[in-house]
């Protein structure tokens, strides 16, 4: 083969090749307007009906009808999006009775065991509405799916399928999931707490694997239950960095003389991150029997801790800003300089620093 006919074969191919990429390119852009054309005729379509149920008392059959309208993508996510506004049970378990028949919904839900984590994505979506006691290892799997969006999705069907079993799986796995995951599993299960408390509270009084303890005893903070947050005032005085800390922060929900008692031992840590954490809970919880240790903290080494103390002095009421303006006048440079420098800060100031 002479070199000629081999360039004009190579030619011959790369031009074949351009000719297929703008096909496809042009193939692609017509679905895609396809796509956005039946989509903004659902959304111009679905809030009347949608209305007319939930509002009027009507039925949920034209809301049915203008789903099928929608590319089924869509249509999924709309079943994700009323699954995080609040209605009515009855009216969610109406809707789910007629979504159960329909074939979209099936091929969606039997998405979640598939190799592609776009499907997968797209069950946990529609498991958000469409999810029962008997789908609960389904839900758990997509929790523990190797995709984030596929888990963040998971987790609003959680409230679905939370029995023993699953909260038993969600704490144990808790430590394992990525931070995003957990703010979203602490998100819905939040109204729950008084169901998932008890469990949580069992596992830090008793737990030996210290990254989960500390973790739970985030968990039990950002829930709010009494009996995980009293767990946690049980180890306040552990080994492991991580967990003091953790609880140094939880003890702000649990405003007894018991957790005043701990914070203030808490201010003595060997650990920097400790103390701070310590004094900032104080400041929250506006705490005058911690004075005294607040003031000593004023000639803490760090100026993190330094400044977390004077702000939970200025906190405190006026006992507190009397303390700082003793300190003002105090033999100690450090101690002079944070209370001269928190005095001078506005209300609001001292309130976007004690929340920070």
């Amino acid at each position: 083969m002479s070199g000629r006919a081999l360039l004009l074969i190579v030619a011959s191919l790369q031009t074949l090749f351009v000719l297929l990429l703008l096909a496809f390119l042009l193939v692609r852009r017509a679905q895609n307007l396809k796509f956005q054309s039946a989509l903004e005729l659902a959304r111009s379509g679905l809030p009347g009906p949608l209305r007319a149920w939930l509002v009027d008392g009507g039925e949920p059959e034209t809301v049915l009808r203008e789903l099928r309208r929608v590319p089924k993508g869509a249509a999924v996510g709309f079943l994700a999006l009323l699954a995080k506004h609040t209605i009515a049970a009855a009216d969610a378990a109406r809707l789910r009775s007629r979504l159960v028949n329909e074939l979209w919904v099936r091929r969606a839900l039997g998405g979640w065991a598939s190799r592609f984590w776009w499907r997968r994505l797209e069950a946990a979506r529609a498991f958000a509405l469409m999810a029962g006691p008997d789908d609960r290892d389904q839900v758990l799997a997509l929790l523990d799916d190797a995709h984030p969006a596929v888990q963040i999705s998971a987790c609003a069907a959680l409230p679905r399928v939370l029995d023993d079993v699953a909260i038993a799986r969600i704490l144990d796995r808790m430590d394992a999931m990525p931070k995003v995951v957990r703010q979203g599993v602490t998100l819905v299960l939040h109204p729950f707490a008084h169901v998932v408390g008890p469990a949580l509270a069992q596992r830090i009084a008793t737990g030996t694997r210290r990254h989960e303890v500390a973790t739970w005893i985030e968990f039990a903070e950002n829930l709010n239950h009494i009996g995980a947050l009293q767990a946690s005032l049980g180890r306040a005085q552990e080994e492991f960095v991580p967990i003091r800390r953790a609880c140094a922060k939880a003890l702000r929900r649990l405003p007894f003389p018991e957790s005043e008692a701990a914070l203030i031992a808490l201010l003595g840590d060997r650990d920097v991150s400790v103390r701070a954490a310590a004094a900032r809970t104080l400041g929250l919880m506006e705490s005058r029997t911690a004075l005294p240790a607040l003031t000593a903290a004023l000639s803490d080494p760090v100026w993190l801790v330094r400044v977390r103390a004077a702000v939970a002095l200025a906190q405190a009421g006026e006992p507190g800003r009397a303390a700082l303006r003793v300190a003002r006048n105090g033999p100690d440079r450090y101690a002079r300089d944070m209370a001269f420098m928190v005095a001078n800060l506005s209300d609001g100031a001292l309130l976007d620093i004690g929340e920070a």
